[in-house]
């Protein structure tokens, strides 16, 4: 279950409150439990599981905008929330494997969080894992940028994959260190993952917040 003794005190963005991401997480997971329980229709058994992810962004990030000074910015557009007053933006993705590291249609310079999640065995959804990081864009260039461009191409199935950015092994540990949330009843770091943070601690060092400090 969704529990504040998963928070950690993490580098966040001025003016954002890991009490904020909470309950837009919160309010995120319930918005699927009334729609299951009123309807007996659950969402993630209906929409193909790519889709579904999109929705689950979409959600928490009207929610960070109940729950924040952090405001819903545009749909299609970068960011996906904009603290008007410091113009400061916060990009917001949705997954179901927490390994992940951060992936964008951009690669943007800014503030990133990743929120995610499992499905239940009832269909509804509950989050395990928060991340977020200031990531270098990639339009700063090789030896800077945190993102690797990954092409189009089609898969084994001729589908046609979209372009995409995704972090490389910084940024992905930069957005690891920022664990704000991690239900470690459910997700333990694996030895590989320990030592792969270790081997970049020269030219990232680990933060005392980073749940890899030791």
């Amino acid at each position: 279950m969704l529990d504040r003794k998963y928070l950690r005190d993490v580098l966040l963005p001025e003016n954002l409150t890991k009490e904020s991401i909470f309950l837009a997480m919160k309010d995120t997971q319930n918005f699927f439990k009334t729609i299951n329980s009123k309807t007996g229709i659950k969402l993630s058994q209906l929409i193909q599981k790519n889709n579904f992810s999109g929705v689950v962004s979409n959600l928490f990030t009207h929610y960070m905008g109940e729950h924040s000074l952090y405001k819903p910015y545009s749909d299609q557009e970068y960011p996906d929330l904009m603290y008007a007053e410091k113009n400061i933006g916060l990009e917001v993705k949705a997954c179901i494997n927490y390994k992940k590291g951060g992936e964008s249609h951009n690669g943007h310079t800014g503030w990133h969080i990743i929120v995610c999640y499992t499905i239940l065995d009832d269909g509804n959804i509950e989050f395990i894992q928060a991340l977020i990081a200031n990531i270098n864009g990639y339009e700063m260039g090789e030896g800077i940028s945190d993102w690797v461009y990954c092409k189009s191409k089609r898969n084994s199935n001729n589908s046609q994959r979209t372009e995409t950015y995704v972090t490389n092994s910084i940024g992905t540990n930069k957005l690891r260190d920022g664990a704000v949330y991690i239900n470690t009843d459910i997700i333990q770091y694996s030895k590989q993952l320990k030592s792969a943070r270790n081997k970049l601690k020269d030219i990232l060092p680990i933060p005392p917040y980073s749940p890899f400090f030791e």
